[in-house]
């Protein structure tokens, strides 16, 4: 019989080997469990867990942490309402860039993507894009996005400015925790007249070949309203997986509030395309400015409860783009169209000249 005789040097190894942690002696055939946070490591960039299943816990609470501590919103705010639009109304290209800057000082990748007006009523105009980018699906992406008031559609007033703020300040929030989602989140504001909504009608049909791979849009349409939930616009199996990203943000006060309502005037183009759309409800008693909502109301806007809204915002972009599998998938053209006429939204459509673009493939999903 064959005997072996082992070496000191050989014993210390079997040694070491014994005492090794359970990872580094898995099996070439089974997965290293920290093989993703390594990776993420080599980028740059934070993973949030070993097996990221879950949105992690101490994110909610940074986001929230950052929400509600000192932020730029009330000044963003002011220089939106009163800075710019009062002096600049005739010039949307000053308000642009302004918002290009409020989004770097949020510390976030931004550019502006020029369009043309799809009706052709108007020259052309630029939203303003930004992205923070996801570390292990980067190519998947969930949207909040809010009309940037440009100063085309008469005297400017606060509450025309308070979704592009809490945008901007969403962004922050999530930015400043420096922690990446499984996904990237894409901070949008669209320009353009409200009525036709060219801004993100355009975004769509630029982006179109990337949509099957948008996982969610969050638009802000509610002016200076406490947010009470969102829409789902009567997509109901999106619900728990809407409540389980909200859930972390649950001490910015009982936000549970959903309704088969339609998309929004911002959100309605991704509706129409498919992509599973959330728009921000407005509390019934929750406005946020005790008198007109003009540029003189400033002093009486409650900016604490602002910051409130961009938290919880941002704590269910984080959660929707950090979740390990969709929130829902994209719907066809046929499906989209039986929700249309199910929620009564097809009949404003008509109303308001929308129904023709959506018959002749002009507007929405094509198949």
């Amino acid at each position: 019989m064959r005997t072996f005789q082992f070496s000191p040097t050989w014993l210390a190894v079997l040694f070491f080997a014994g005492v090794l942690p359970a990872v580094a002696q898995l099996p070439d055939s089974q997965s290293d469990p920290l093989a993703r946070i390594r990776e993420a490591a080599k980028t740059n960039v934070e993973a949030c867990s070993a097996t990221g299943e879950r949105l992690c816990e101490q994110v909610a609470p940074k986001i929230i942490a950052n929400a509600q501590g000192d932020s730029p919103l009330a000044e963003n705010l002011h220089k939106m309402a009163d800075g710019i639009a009062a002096t600049k109304a005739h010039n949307p290209g000053d308000i642009v860039s302004w918002a290009v800057s409020a989004f770097r000082d949020a510390g976030v990748d931004v550019q502006t993507e020029k369009y043309a007006n799809p009706e052709g009523s108007s020259p052309d105009q630029e939203n303003v894009v930004a992205e923070f980018r996801g570390r292990q699906k980067p190519e998947e992406w969930v949207l909040v996005g809010a009309h940037l008031y440009t100063g085309t559609q008469g005297p400017p007033t606060v509450n025309d400015y308070c979704g592009a703020a809490m945008v901007i300040e969403a962004a922050r929030d999530i930015i400043s925790t420096g922690i990446h989602p499984r996904r990237s989140i894409r901070f949008v504001l669209f320009t353009g007249n409200e009525d036709v909504m060219p801004g993100p009608w355009a975004y769509v049909r630029s982006h179109r070949v990337e949509l099957d791979r948008a996982r969610a849009s969050i638009t802000l349409d509610l002016g200076c309203y406490k947010i009470a939930g969102y829409s789902l616009s009567g997509r109901h199996e999106i619900e728990p997986g809407v409540r389980e990203a909200m859930k972390p943000a649950g001490s910015l006060g009982t936000r549970a509030f959903f309704d088969d309502g339609g998309p929004g005037t911002d959100g309605l183009d991704f509706f129409l395309e498919g992509v599973p759309t959330l728009g921000a409800i407005q509390a019934t008693v929750g406005r946020l400015i005790k008198s007109s909502p003009n540029a003189s109301a400033f002093e009486k806007l409650d900016i604490a409860e602002l910051k409130r809204n961009s938290g919880f915002v941002a704590v269910t972009a984080f959660g929707i783009a950090e979740h390990a599998e969709p929130l829902g998938r994209r719907r066809s053209r046929t499906e989209i169209e039986a929700s249309l006429k199910s929620m009564g939204f097809s009949e404003w459509m008509k109303k308001t000249g929308i129904w023709p673009l959506w018959e002749s493939g002009q507007r929405g999903r094509l198949h």
